[in-house]
């Protein structure tokens, strides 16, 4: 299979955590094992995670690093890995998609998957790869291993999350994390998310989501809590807009260099649109040690 050319980007520096930097289109991988026959793999763009049953492995996200995913995770395991679940459509979880013979997604998410962020333009992403459309209630079997598929969308119209019983995880994508929670639709639409989870909360004793692995899984009780408060009538203080820490170039007429990983000040989003379109609206409500920003007139 061709790879997926990144060299128009070779100008472009990745850091790592070490501070130590690599050209964009050099393969990079680093896998941490989790679990039994579980792994967490930073390339770039998300984490990606490898799940192996009896039979096969599956990947879970396919981060937006240089070269090919799907040879790197044959290397973990004996096992067949041939196929991938995507949490959503976003680019920094499909970009790899195409190393993959079957592509498990929402259908939401089926025309929007792998269209690059800004910062890759110049590299072709094929999107012509091989889709099954999965829903709430499916279930990935991998051989003595299964994936129960639950719709969770807010931060994407296309997110699911997979409950994984025999490691006891939930893969969460970017639905939910330890650094705060920033809503698209209501408060009442994710309490009653949060709510469905809970009945299975015996089940999942950590969370693993694009930016954080294994943390523990009192977050969803803990945004639960965040977000009755809201409905009982609290409000909390008025949002105030962060700024990107990461500038892109670090110094003037030298090469571009991104924190591996890390959002790219021309990718990231920011809560609310355009400062000043919504911020007068949005409200921060820091509870049971979460945050969550929610728009005041999207409350139920």
């Amino acid at each position: 299979m061709k790879l997926i050319d990144f060299s128009p980007l070779h100008d472009v520096l990745l850091r790592n955590k070490d501070g130590s930097l690599r050209p964009m289109d050099e393969p990079y991988y680093e896998a941490t094992q989790i679990a039994p026959n579980t792994w967490c793999v930073l390339s770039d763009g998300d984490f990606s995670y490898l799940v192996v049953g009896d039979e096969e492995g599956l990947v879970i996200d396919s981060g937006a690093g240089a070269g090919n995913l799907q040879q790197y995770m044959q290397t973990l395991t004996d096992k067949p890995v041939n196929k991938i679940a995507n949490t959503h459509h976003h680019f920094d979880h499909t970009a790899n998609n195409w190393y993959f013979d079957t592509v498990y997604m929402a259908r939401e998410g089926v025309d929007l998957a792998t269209i690059p962020f800004k910062s890759f333009e110049g590299i072709t992403f094929p999107r012509d790869y091989h889709v099954e459309v999965i829903k709430d209630g499916d279930v990935l079997h991998l051989g003595n291993r299964d994936l129960e598929v639950f719709a969770m969308p807010d931060h994407a119209i296309s997110s699911l999350v997979y409950l994984d019983r025999k490691a006891r995880i939930l893969y969460v994508g970017d639905e939910l994390s330890n650094h705060g929670k920033d809503l698209s639709g209501t408060v009442q639409n994710f309490a009653d998310q949060l709510e469905r989870l809970m009945q299975h909360r015996g089940e999942f004793d950590h969370l693993c989501g694009g930016s954080d692995a294994m943390i523990e899984a009192d977050y969803v009780d803990r945004y639960l809590e965040a977000c009755k408060q809201i409905l009982s009538g609290a409000e909390g203080k008025p949002f105030e807009r962060r700024k990107p820490k990461d500038k892109g170039p670090k110094a003037e007429g030298g090469p571009v260099i991104y924190d591996r990983k890390k959002p790219r000040p021309t990718d990231r989003g920011t809560v609310g649109g355009p400062a000043g379109e919504r911020d007068q609206y949005l409200r921060t409500m820091e509870y049971a040690g979460v945050s969550i920003t929610y728009d005041m007139r999207k409350v139920r």
